[in-house]
């Protein structure tokens, strides 16, 4: 497979973004390492810590829900929602993420590349050919065909998508976030900006955001015929724990496979073709393959409006810049 395509692959698929304790996101330096690690962990439960100080009720106002979208309702008043902490991928969830893996089909050099990029971290990495949809290797395959995880700052990438299509903003506009910055779309996908995703997702709503995501592969089967894959979940109503705007920044209450997210970042590759993922299982099937469409994304006119930011995730300049 030719290296820049591969290269562009890993790139992608390298968008991730951690929380830290004050609600920022802190970005991972290595691209590929650090964003496996992501791609297959599971999300950290909330803690009971707001990421703002508490507000009554009658300071909410709707300028201020605009500005800070984790405002939320409760018994005691409003306040923000809680924000996440740490994460899982410290303790490796298998001792050794190969094992188990069945590898008759995969492309060696492809996989051994994918397995040093995961060390000893734990995580999945999968690599799909974005032209035709063929998996070229899985490394750790229990994890991958699993129920899925909480997307975290992953879906910020859906939700860009949606907010473009929608004409709700451009990639260079800027939109007010909590404590009066301005931000637009491609600072905020490379910076990880919570607020300014938040703040998309209220701008959306939850049905018309649930019909991209769909659109978008959530809530199906990636894959064609793949053994043990699931389908995840998308949440039929707006999430309980902040909302839309939890739900449009940290990916509340989703559960997305690895393959999904596979999946529409190869479409994204591509230009917009969604193909059924293959995982051939034998050099016979690899040499026998023919790609399957699943459907067309209508987001040709919309890559290189997001490739900035997503580039900027993995190469930016230092996480502390300001906000312009």
């Amino acid at each position: 497979m030719n290296s820049i395509r591969l290269c562009g692959v890993l790139a992608l698929l390298s968008f991730v973004a951690i929380p830290d304790a004050h609600g920022a996101t802190k970005r991972k330096r290595r691209p590929v390492r650090k964003a496996t690690v992501t791609t297959g962990a599971k999300a950290a439960k909330p803690v009971a810590k707001s990421i703002a100080a508490t507000r009554s009720s009658a300071a909410a106002t709707p300028a201020d829900r605009e500005a800070n979208p984790f405002v939320q309702k409760t018994a005691f008043g409003s306040t923000v929602a809680p924000i996440i902490r740490g994460g899982p991928w410290i303790v490796p969830t298998y001792a050794d993420s190969t094992e188990g893996d069945f590898i008759d089909g995969d492309d060696v050099a492809v996989r051994r590349a994918a397995v040093e990029a995961l060390n000893n971290m734990n995580g999945s990495v999968i690599v799909a050919d974005p032209t035709n949809g063929r998996i070229l290797t899985i490394v750790n395959q229990r994890l991958a065909l699993g129920s899925g995880f909480q997307p975290c700052s992953t879906i910020k990438v859906a939700v860009s998508l949606a907010a473009l299509s929608e004409k709700l903003v451009t990639a260079e506009q800027k939109v007010k976030v909590y404590g009066g910055s301005r931000l637009n779309m491609t600072y905020a996908l490379a910076h990880s900006n919570n607020y300014y995703f938040a703040n998309m997702g209220l701008r959306l709503g939850f049905d018309t955001f649930a019909k991209y995501a769909h659109t978008f592969g959530y809530g199906e089967k990636a894959g064609l015929n793949i053994q043990g894959e699931q389908a995840g979940s998308f949440p039929e109503a707006i999430p309980a724990n902040g909302g839309v705007g939890m739900l449009t920044s940290f990916g509340e209450e989703i559960k997305q496979t690895p393959l999904q997210l596979a999946a529409l970042m190869s479409a994204i590759a591509n230009g917009g073709t969604m193909y059924y993922l293959q995982y051939p299982r034998s050099q016979q099937e690899v040499e026998h393959f023919v790609p399957q469409v699943k459907r067309t994304l209508p987001i040709q006119g919309l890559v290189n409006e997001i490739k900035p930011g997503l580039l900027g995730a993995v190469e930016f300049a230092p996480r502390d810049a300001p906000a312009r």
